[in-house]
């Protein structure tokens, strides 16, 4: 007869052979003949937890620790659960009973540096984060630690300044600048716009890692001269919650934005602890409410675009493997996007395979992700699109594909080459493409959703329609928007047929409401009723 620990021992083995359903089965068998046994109880809840029932996984896990209090790993794992559910200092408390079983953890030793650094118990940080150099935990190619000991020795020096009245008085902004993120464009943008009005603004890099950054000599060279101390009252943080950190004696200014309906438990717990959150649109705004943040200390202060002299961008040279020329087409579509389920790709090739033909004079450019290697995912979409439309690439008008890091004058580029954008993402907290797109003059294809509804409408834009629906992956227990395809093709299928008859911009509007200028007068003015400057 086999045993319970033989049925056991079979699941744990499919659970790390990845053979989740089975594994969930057999855990589901060993606890209705023991309903008292720890493992199962615990790793049935880590696959729950990963199937998107965190708070089922979480009741799974506190089970198994009522009958196994020290159980290693339900601790670990149920700290995690906690985490992701916004119960911070319930999380805490169970990475630390876990390290008490487990000194050298190369998990709870960095979460709990983490959590430390986030509050801004800047000796707590240190002790911790020495203690796993030490260990050797919590290493791995970004140097964590390191990084880490470096953001909080800034933070002491910050703090010091900030009571320093030799100093001149100014700004902390904090962000992730290098790279060619949403996040570090706008960082690019606002501290330029700071500095121009006259701000004396101390700059703070957030890069956990070098690998992803743009080349000096692709930065503006302003932001290498910002690293003077200044005088400051708050920090301005602009990235995820997760990321900021609280510098002891200053205010905690946190600019962010979401992308769907309601933000993650752990952005909310993270949330609460900051001063004041500053977000794009209204539609972010209102997610932060719905989690029961204070109406009063969060504000809209939406990001910018660029003006762009006619002529001063030349458009990019696109040319795929057939020698086609991206600029023999008269309807030239721009897509950019991250290769992820959100910006809904797979519904962007279902409608164009389906509703265009090879003999139109139309062609859909996609700038996909922010570096190099998607190529060959990108494959194996169209292959499963294609399928899913009954007809072939080569039926449909051509997709351009651009891969690659791009400096911000090559986007514009993109965007020169282009007569329209079009997006069918599932959420956005700005979709600065989008905008810029617009900003540009091309004529745009946006869902009637998220930050699209606070700087286009049907006057100067093609909205289509997106009802609500569960999101999925990284969005799973939450909701988003999900464009009508059909109406996007009938769209689509209008402006190929009659480009100038459906000619739409939203350049002017833009310009007028939401240039970089406006955006950092709005966010000064933002601030100094906040008593940050």
């Amino acid at each position: 007869m086999t045993s319970i620990q033989d049925i056991l021992q079979k699941a744990v083995g499919l659970h790390h052979g990845a053979d989740a359903g089975r594994a969930a089965a057999l855990y589901r068998h060993v606890l209705a003949l023991d309903p008292a046994q720890p493992d199962a109880l615990h790793l049935l809840g880590l696959l729950v937890r990963r199937n998107g029932r965190t708070a089922d996984g979480a009741a799974l896990m506190a089970r198994a620790l009522l009958l196994e209090p020290m159980h290693a790993g339900a601790l670990l794992n149920r700290a995690i659960t906690l985490q992701q559910l916004g119960k911070l200092d319930e999380a805490a408390a169970h990475f630390r009973r876990n390290l008490e079983l487990e000194p050298a953890s190369d998990i709870s030793l960095p979460r709990l540096a983490s959590e430390a650094l986030a509050c801004g118990r800047l000796a707590e940080a240190g002790r911790l984060l020495r203690r796993s150099a030490a260990l050797g935990a919590g290493g791995g190619p970004a140097d964590r630690q390191r990084r880490a000991l470096e953001r909080r020795a800034i933070a002491r020096a910050l703090r010091e300044d900030a009571e320093d009245r030799t100093l001149p008085p100014g700004l902390v902004v904090r962000g992730v600048f290098r790279d060619s993120s949403g996040y570090a464009f706008a960082v690019r943008r606002f501290v330029r716009g700071l500095v121009e009005a006259g701000i004396r603004v101390r700059l703070v890099d957030l890069n956990y890692a070098d690998t992803d950054n743009l080349p000096d000599d692709q930065l503006d060279p302003l932001l290498r001269t910002l690293d003077r101390p200044v005088r400051a009252k708050a920090v301005l943080t602009i990235t995820t919650p997760p990321a900021v950190e609280v510098v002891p004696g200053l205010k905690t200014i946190n600019y962010t934005m979401f992308e769907a309906l309601d933000i993650p438990p752990l952005w909310a717990a993270q949330s609460r602890r900051h001063d004041h959150v500053i977000v794009a649109t209204a539609s972010s705004r209102e997610a932060w409410l719905r989690a029961g943040h204070p109406p009063d200390r969060v504000h809209v202060s939406p990001a910018g675009v660029d003006a762009v002299e006619a002529g001063r961008i030349p458009p990019a040279a696109i040319v795929d493997s057939a020698g086609r020329r991206l600029s023999d087409y008269r309807v030239r579509v721009l897509n950019v996007s991250d290769f992820n389920d959100r910006k809904n790709l797979d519904g962007v090739l279902r409608v164009w395979l389906g509703a265009t033909r090879a003999e139109d004079s139309a062609a859909l450019l996609l700038k996909i992700g922010k570096g190099s290697g998607v190529s060959g995912g990108m494959r194996d979409l169209l292959t499963r699109v294609s399928a899913q439309v009954g007809r072939t690439l080569a039926q449909a008008a051509p997709v351009f594909l651009v891969e690659g890091k791009l400096s911000d004058a090559d986007m514009m580029g993109l965007h020169t080459a282009s007569t329209h954008y079009w997006s069918m993402s599932h959420g956005e907290g700005w979709d600065l493409p989008m905008a810029q797109a617009g900003a540009m003059g091309l004529t745009l294809l946006a869902p009637d959703h998220s930050a699209y509804n606070a700087y286009l409408d049907g006057r100067v834009a093609h909205m289509i329609p997106s009802p609500i629906t569960p999101g999925i992956t990284a969005y799973a227990g939450q909701d988003w928007w999900s464009p009508d395809e059909d109406e996007a093709a009938r769209l689509l299928r209008k402006v190929i047929d009659d480009p100038d008859g459906t000619r739409r911009s939203a350049q002017s509007h833009l310009l007028e409401h939401f240039s970089w200028q406006a955006a950092t007068r709005r966010l000064i003015d933002l601030l100094r009723e906040l008593d940050a400057l």
